[in-house]
């Protein structure tokens, strides 16, 4: 879910939306498996058939990932979530569960798709990890980046990363505390 909700390139300096075109979204969810290509391609026919829908979707897309950076934003600030965009996700993640299926994986259940040719289907594993992120201990994690508002998981043994990338972020900001001091 933090990778989707970084499908744009900085929301300090919004300079370019990943996510313009139902197609775009498609490629995105091709990308990080969440499609096979098979499946992407038949969407992607429909799409190009029912544009009007698609772009409903794509629109629907787009105001879920607002919603879902609205609230980690605030998880990784220590805040607390706005009690609407809170009911609006936990509506959204029942409806994703309702499609899912539990599937035995050695000693423990995992959590697997339907996912069928509906525009909005690839949204529902993503309302998932966003749920699931929100329910786990691991939310304490979330952090936002200073230069650009990504949204990452610190998984650093000490949990003392700071920046989204190290090689852009992290360099300018040093690179920014250089010429101050300079």
């Amino acid at each position: 879910c933090l990778d989707y909700v970084n499908t744009v390139n900085s929301r300090v300096h919004t300079e370019h939306d990943y996510l313009t075109q139902y197609s775009d979204l498609v490629g995105w969810a091709k990308k990080v498996e969440l499609l096979s290509p098979a499946l992407a391609g038949r969407i992607q026919k429909q799409a190009n058939q029912d544009q009007q829908n698609a772009n409903k979707a794509l629109e629907k897309a787009r105001g879920i990932r607002e919603l879902l950076y609205r609230l980690l934003s605030r998880a990784a600030s220590g805040s607390e979530p706005d009690k609407k965009d809170m009911e609006i996700l936990v509506g959204l993640y029942g409806k994703a569960i309702a499609h899912s299926q539990f599937l035995k994986q050695e000693n423990h259940y995992i959590t697997t798709w339907k996912l069928d040719e509906t525009f909005d289907a690839l949204l529902r594993p993503i309302v998932h990890s966003a749920g699931e992120l929100l329910l786990s201990k691991e939310l304490v994690h979330v952090k936002e980046c200073p230069g650009c508002s990504w949204l990452f998981l610190d998984t650093s043994k000490n949990q003392s990363r700071r920046w989204c990338n190290m090689n852009a972020c992290g360099a300018r900001d040093k690179m920014r505390r250089y010429h101050k001091r300079k």
